[in-house]
């Protein structure tokens, strides 16, 4: 089944019109028609906002490949010179690659670590971008055998808990539910704590025409910038990822009552 296909086979499973559909991920109904019909493809975010609307299995609506693959790096057995891993016996592993598992035990220590080494492989492999890929494979690999039966502490999670973590060395933005066992680039990350914003930040945050505008004086230079601005919801968390030399701007459907934060280095994650 393609992804038009598994598209509409989930919206007409959840009972909702195209035009239903497109509102709840802020498009419009002709966006969904194309899809539905193989006109035009939704990215990887998009997808996973679509499985997420629809309760619907991530991995229908990336359109995977049938053949068998390793569960640990999601890479398909049917490519040259995949070799299987082996077990401590040395027997072969039918389950993990050569590259994941070797003599019983894996290779790598986590799932930022293989994100990060099989990122270039599935740009060259698909033509993705360093941010769709990393987006793909955020979505595949925790649906695969090693990392779904990893259990991350986080008990009764909601969206009032959530925490954000950011990398230092690569600027990595982490969002979570609740407190979570969080790493990246070796580094391990603790949750930023949100200050209040008594004069830290000249800030306007404004409701107007179904949206929420967030709009932060910042010099946004290369020495000094803020990294992102995000808004949370009862339901629905949005972040704005922001780079030096652009406006510090963030616009967000509206999604009822919601917190509004900003981060940067200098400043620290501070509630606007």
């Amino acid at each position: 089944m393609g992804v038009g296909e598994a598209i509409q086979s989930a919206r007409k499973k959840a009972g909702l019109t195209q035009e239903q559909l497109a509102a709840k991920v802020y498009v419009t109904r002709q966006a969904v028609s194309r899809w539905e019909t193989g006109e035009s493809e939704p990215g990887i975010d998009m997808r996973k906002l679509l499985a997420s609307v629809l309760d619907a299995p991530i991995r229908e609506l990336l359109d995977l490949p049938d053949a068998p693959a390793c569960q640990c790096c999601g890479t398909p057995f049917d490519i040259p010179n995949m070799p299987f891993g082996t077990n401590a016996d040395g027997t072969e592993n039918p389950d993990y690659c050569g590259w994941c598992y070797q003599n019983g035990e894996f290779t790598s220590g986590g799932l930022d670590e293989i994100i990060e080494r099989n990122v270039p492989y599935l740009m060259q492999a698909t033509g993705y971008s360093a941010e769709e890929a990393v987006s793909f494979m955020g979505a595949v690999l925790p649906t695969l055998k090693r990392w779904s039966t990893v259990e991350n502490g986080n008990v009764a999670a909601n969206l009032k808990k959530s925490a954000f973590y950011v990398c230092p060395s690569c600027g990595n933005i982490i969002w979570s539910t609740g407190e979570a066992a969080v790493t990246c680039c070796g580094n391990v990350l603790n949750p930023l704590e949100a200050k209040k914003n008594a004069g830290i930040l000249d800030a306007a945050v404004e409701v107007a025409d179904g949206c929420q505008r967030v709009s932060v004086a910042h010099p946004m230079s290369k020495q000094d910038s803020l990294l992102f601005i995000a808004s949370v919801g009862d339901d629905l968390v949005r972040i704005k990822r922001l780079y030096p030399e652009q406006e510090a701007r963030a616009e967000f459907p509206l999604q009822g009552p919601s917190k509004v934060y900003a981060y940067g280095a200098s400043c620290g994650l501070v509630e606007l």
